[in-house]
């Protein structure tokens, strides 16, 4: 339920669809204290009195923790309609786009995609060098 109240709703920047993704990237305060008690009870389970091995077990739970939490927030910042990856594009947009057609590649070939609905994805502009420049044809005289 806590996991929940840490997603937040926003828009892919490529198809403009509605997604909820993480809003942090590391695990908060009341994470790593919940994780240092299960350790503490973990460690008089298993011992029956405070030890000095619980520091191993809550470095490892730590640890487990903070990579889940981390590996979850970079799942959900893939956009799960058309496949643009922000965290991607930022070091690399071609490898982005490249992603982008892998995805959608795959989207017309699997079966469960075929009665989503399609995608508003934007339309791609002619290249400068193909278009003559804007206003060269126009005259200003009456």
């Amino acid at each position: 339920m806590i996991q929940m109240q840490n997603r937040k709703s926003c828009y892919c920047a490529f198809c403009k669809n509605t997604r909820k993704v993480y809003s942090n990237k590391h695990m908060s305060l009341s994470g790593i204290v919940g994780m240092v008690l299960l350790s503490y009870v973990m460690t008089y389970a298993i011992w029956h009195q405070p030890d000095i091995r619980g520091l191993i077990i809550m470095g490892t739970l730590l640890m487990v923790g903070e990579s889940a939490t981390q590996l979850r927030w970079r799942q959900s910042m893939v956009c799960q309609h058309c496949g643009f990856d922000p965290v991607i594009y930022v070091r690399s947009p071609e490898l982005a786009g490249a992603k982008i057609k892998d995805f959608m590649r795959t989207r017309s070939e699997r079966p469960e995609y075929l009665l989503k609905p399609a995608l508003n994805l934007p339309a791609r502009r002619a290249s400068a060098e193909n278009t003559q420049p804007r206003g060269e044809n126009l005259s200003l005289r009456g």
